[in-house]
């Protein structure tokens, strides 16, 4: 794995390399690193200019932290050896890593956390995913059959919409997230505490990392097994990579669900929804009180990432079964202060626009579905267009209607078994089944 001189004295600095030994120097936190990096950057000092240099007091002769000495610092660095090893066991397993000085790393991790964002992300998969945010889903390890159904189908949904997932990959309700998305042909962001060079060869992700519809990401060692502090260490991180985030189920004052729900309202780093839930023992209600909002079933997901202003079909009370109660009072200093700029719906109004009586409206006067059909019926037409000189491929629709693909391929799934759309093969390309072509043109 070949790295920069940046990226190793940042690594040097700030991870560990194996399971820590007794008397081994601990490694920069967020914090201390961020503090550390903006002393450097004040004097125009590189990281770099660290591993080069031949006399390190004078280097930094006027750090001063109650915290970080320079002894700390020297003996950090002197862990070249073990670095190198740890570089190349995790390139044979196909682990990549970053920094925050990469231009790749997510930007949205360093405008929402500043100097707490981690110095180090490990990972596995489609870096490019962590640019282009999504929606969070978490919940509690050890939740219903009735919470993991629906966090199946909201992980399916939010795929189908052109959103990828944001998770923490434990057992329950993320891992049933992630995994609802990838089975629709979506993208999903998995943002572990322990185990990713472990979780990165298991044959669940092995086929959606080679189709780059994953990847999986952690700011600890890719060997560290689960440590409590790194699991609600790493919460932040999948709030501030998404737009929007769902919480499925929390018990109020217990847990990294409830903590991290609690530190996302404080700093309203995204809207903030939460499931309906019967069980007296839930924390949903509790944070609806503190600022959250509930989620109705169906709602999209321009809705959950606009907020206010375009979820009319949120509800600010959960359902009741067979008696009436009063709503849940939720004021205006409640309410989550971001607002993140709405889902542009395909087709766009220059490329393609909706007629205008099928076109769904912001109030829900037209049903979504309705308006499914229509965009679904207009997709049939694009592509007689397209295919009127020859059959064409999934990836030239997909460049030339700018459609997301887990979208394409299931227009072009249903189109087949409607039997409005043929599929040659050899190589795969498609066009309007002959009966429909004149007629879609």
């Amino acid at each position: 794995m070949s790295i920069s001189e940046q990226s190793q004295a940042v690594l040097l600095l700030t991870a560990w390399f194996t399971k820590p030994g007794k008397g081994e120097p601990k490694p920069l936190t967020p914090k201390e690193w961020g503090r550390f990096a903006l002393w450097l950057r004040d004097r125009g000092m590189a990281p770099e200019a660290l591993l080069r240099s031949n006399d390190l007091d004078a280097t930094l002769f006027g750090w001063s932290d109650k915290t970080v000495d320079v002894r700390r610092i020297r003996a950090l660095l002197e862990r070249a050896g073990a670095l190198g090893i740890a570089l190349e066991k995790w390139q044979r397993a196909g682990l990549w890593v970053m920094t925050r000085s990469d231009p790749d790393y997510p930007g949205r991790l360093k405008r929402r956390l500043k100097t707490d964002a981690p110095p180090v992300l490990f990972g596995s998969g489609n870096r490019q995913l962590l640019n282009q945010g999504g929606i969070a889903v978490v919940g509690s390890r050890d939740a219903s059959e009735d919470d993991l159904a629906f966090t199946t189908d909201l992980g399916g949904k939010v795929a189908l919409q052109g959103r990828s997932v944001v998770s923490g990959g434990a057992r329950g309700v993320d891992e049933a997230s992630m995994l609802g998305a990838l089975e629709r042909d979506g993208t999903v962001i998995g943002v572990l505490a322990d185990s990713l060079l472990r979780t990165s060869n298991s044959a669940k992700y092995r086929r959606a990392l080679m189709d780059r519809n994953l990847v999986l990401v952690s700011p600890f060692n890719p060997e560290a097994g689960f440590d409590v502090g790194n699991a609600m260490a790493r919460n932040k991180y999948i709030y501030a990579l998404s737009d929007a985030a769902v919480i499925v189920s929390a018990t109020e004052g217990k847990g990294g669900t409830w903590s991290g729900a609690v530190e996302a309202l404080k700093h309203a780093w995204v809207p903030l929804w939460v499931k309906p839930h019967r069980d007296a023992r839930s924390g949903n209600a509790v944070l609806v009180e503190m600022g959250a909002r509930w989620l109705e079933d169906g709602a999209p997901m321009a809705s959950l990432v606009a907020g206010e202003e375009t979820a009319q079909v949120l509800s600010d009370t959960p359902p009741v079964e067979d008696s009436v109660e009063e709503p849940v009072a939720q004021s205006a200093a409640q309410a989550p202060q971001h607002i993140a700029e709405p889902i542009q719906p395909w087709p766009t109004e220059e490329a393609a626009p909706i007629p205008a009586d099928v076109a769904p409206s912001i109030d829900g006067s037209t049903p979504i579905a309705t308006a499914t059909a229509s965009l679904y019926e207009h997709f049939l037409t694009m592509l007689a267009k397209e295919a009127a000189r020859g059959p064409v491929t999934a990836e030239a629709l997909q460049e030339k209607l700018e459609l997301h693909k887990s979208q394409l391929a299931d227009w072009l799934k249903r189109g087949i078994a409607d039997g409005r759309i043929e599929k040659l093969n050899k190589p795969v390309r498609y066009q309007p089944a002959k009966a429909q072509q004149q007629t879609l043109l």
